[in-house]
């Protein structure tokens, strides 16, 4: 069946896409470090070197700024090794010796770094590339790797305990899911090309666009807290299981819909507790950093909530003028005052304004927030805030006693969705201490917008930037 995508989606994915010309360079780093690794010193293990991850299973995306980095991830399975002929720490040692030489025969500056798992080259161009390189051996027969990882506790001794990972088996299955080959066929007679002419990232099915689309997504929403996004892998394995749970959703705007409801569904669960296991090796947790900090998850659930909302999941909202907007303003980092003034004014139950223009006045928000116990605490424009504060706001301008001052609340997230208070209209204020202000609960997570108005004789001559009253789990500022 043939997906739809109106002409914003395509516009949305070209801005996310990886232009080809950056995949070739990438395939060119691979192949020249893959090279190197074949003919060194390591050559009498007989290593296979070969791409993993989102470059391998075409489903990379831009850098979200001008100073982020593409990530290439490799392979380096030593096939003349074993788990008790050689140990974690000495693996890595012997690769690392390689890739060092390497860095300083290619005039590659910053020195490599020894991570947890992989070594990491990082290119210091106009391109910003960064290159991991996982060591492993085979973990008996097929395509299961045992791999190098300082955490874990049998590290420096032979042992049979090391960590797992399956990146052949991994990609094979995300083939079959998302029908690569069937597109490819597709792609082939549209475009009169044979075979051999066709590079695995020219052809992009539906669900690698899904999954590119939530993996903006994500990184905009935890680019101040990126510790605790959701990983690359997670996104693309519970993605991946939803989109087999489809049917019937020739549009793509409802597909990614159908693809967001039903990602919960498709956790997994160990010792009680929801995790997200290898679907071709349930023995590998790819969300390991769940079982050691609830937080992980935490944010996970947070993120989900977001989606729901940021892509009109049981709203009602059917205008799909409407769904691209508020889609949109999640899928792009604010940097200024008038992006987030757009990015707010966008949201389809924001009300525009009822009076005349006459700008003219600089008006900004002072906010203030209080809690049983605590010490009233200034709260900036952003800062994270958890529930059950009360926050007065005032504003700050010249010649106030002059002006009626309004206040417009706009709220965002599925709390506020399921509760029936997004808002976006407007409000008086109430005078306390001869000042005029407006005094709002925080009670649902999500980013909430707050805007004042300085309006006399029905013009309106000052206007603030929206403050964001950014509200989450679990979180104080006192």
């Amino acid at each position: 069946m043939t997906t739809v995508y109106s002409k914003e989606i395509k516009a949305l994915i070209e801005d996310i896409e990886v232009p080809d010309s950056e995949y070739e360079r990438a395939v060119s780093r691979y192949n020249s470090i893959a090279d190197y690794i074949s003919n060194s010193e390591m050559s009498v293990y007989e290593p296979e070197i070969y791409l993993q991850g989102s470059f391998k299973l075409g489903t990379a995306i831009k850098p979200l700024t001008e100073d982020g980095s593409y990530d290439i991830d490799l392979v380096c399975n030593v096939g003349k090794l074993s788990k008790l002929r050689v140990t974690q720490s000495e693996l890595k040692k012997k690769i690392g010796t390689v890739v060092k030489k390497y860095a300083s025969s290619n005039n590659i500056k910053s020195s490599p770094e020894n991570g947890k798992r992989c070594w990491t080259l990082n290119y210091i161009d106009n391109h910003n590339f960064h290159l991991d390189i996982l060591p492993s051996v085979p973990n008996g027969y097929g395509t299961v790797i045992a791999i190098t990882d300082k955490r874990n506790q049998n590290y420096e001794i032979l042992t049979n305990n090391w960590e797992i990972s399956d990146p052949k088996g991994y990609f094979e299955w995300f083939n079959k899911c998302s029908k690569y080959d069937e597109f490819k066929r597709n792609y082939i007679l549209n475009e009169a090309a044979s075979t051999e002419q066709v590079p695995y990232y020219k052809v992009k099915t539906p669900l690698q666009r899904v999954i590119q689309i939530l993996k903006r997504h994500a990184e905009v929403m935890f680019d101040d807290n990126m510790e605790y996004k959701p990983s690359s892998i997670i996104i693309t394995t519970l993605s991946t299981k939803a989109y087999c749970m489809v049917t019937n959703s020739s549009d793509f705007f409802s597909l990614i819909q159908d693809v967001i409801l039903k990602m919960e569904l498709c956790l997994d669960s160990k010792e009680g507790k929801p995790c997200v296991l290898n679907p071709v090796n349930n023995q590998e947790d790819l969300s390991i950093k769940w079982s050691s900090d609830e937080t992980y998850f935490d944010e996970f659930r947070n993120w989900l909530e977001r989606l729901k909302f940021d892509f009109s999941v049981d709203s009602n909202i059917h205008n799909e003028n409407e769904k691209f907007a508020l889609l949109n303003r999640s899928m792009h980092k604010i940097v200024t005052g008038t992006q987030l003034t757009e990015t707010v004014s966008s949201l389809p139950y924001h009300l525009k304004s009822k009076w005349k223009d006459n700008m003219w006045k600089t008006v900004s928000i002072k906010a203030t927030a209080y809690q049983k116990r605590f010490l009233p605490k200034k709260l900036s424009s952003g800062q994270a805030i958890g529930k059950d504060a009360d926050i007065k706001f005032e504003v700050q301008a010249d010649n106030l006693s002059l002006y009626d001052i309004y206040w417009q609340i706009t709220n965002t997230g599925y709390e506020a969705q399921k509760a029936k208070q997004l808002r976006g209209d407007f409000y008086e204020s109430h005078v306390e201490e001869g000042k005029k202000i407006r005094k709002e609960l925080t009670s649902y997570v999500g980013k909430h917008y707050v805007e004042a108005f300085l309006v006399k004789d029905g013009t309106c001559f000052g206007k603030s930037e929206p403050f964001v009253v950014n509200i989450v789990r679990g979180k104080l500022i006192f």
